[in-house]
């Protein structure tokens, strides 16, 4: 019994530290997305923090030669259509691009906001493959949503749950 004494006396210590050592709230870390200002194709200069502050936005990183871009672009376009008439903002950066990106879109019938030429964006954000996809929510803050890798069914799962709940909570704080 007095081998054990020791340990016993160690893990009290602990404890007891830990009730009455100075409580200690984590504070939830968040990377600030960094801005970015872009032409859009079709006309019209855009900065991110001025045109996405106060909404939840998606980027999308994407390149026409990428297959698994392909396969996510239509997930994209009905996210789009499903959410961006209720705020949210959404960015198609092409990126490493050595194709026609615009003939792309139109051929798809794509609706999507297109920025052409994003490299450096795609570099700020620690893009390291296509299709690279980051969340931002209403004050800029950059969510890990683990959206790569996956199918593209699966991310639309994972976006639009978010994105539901993030206009859900509109509502609710505003009753």
């Amino acid at each position: 019994m007095l081998r054990h004494l020791p340990a016993c006396g160690l893990l009290l210590l602990m404890v007891l530290g830990l009730l009455l050592g100075p409580h200690v709230e984590a504070e939830e870390s968040r990377l600030l997305a960094p801005d970015w200002t872009l032409e859009k194709v079709g006309g019209g200069s855009v900065s991110l923090h001025r045109d996405a502050r106060g909404v939840p936005a998606v980027l999308f990183f994407w390149a026409s030669w990428c297959p698994h871009c392909g396969a996510a672009l239509p997930v994209m376009e009905s996210l789009y259509q499903e959410f961006a008439p209720r705020g949210v903002r959404f960015y198609a950066l092409n990126i490493w691009e050595d194709g026609d990106a615009v003939s792309y879109f139109r051929v798809h019938d794509y609706h999507l906001p297109l920025f052409l030429t994003a490299d450096l964006v795609a570099e700020e954000y620690g893009i390291e493959g296509t299709p690279g996809v980051v969340v931002i929510d209403r004050q800029m803050g950059i969510k890990e949503l683990h959206v790569d890798g996956v199918s593209p069914r699966e991310m639309a799962d994972v976006l639009r749950q978010y994105l539901r709940a993030e206009l859900n909570r509109d509502i609710v704080t505003q009753r």
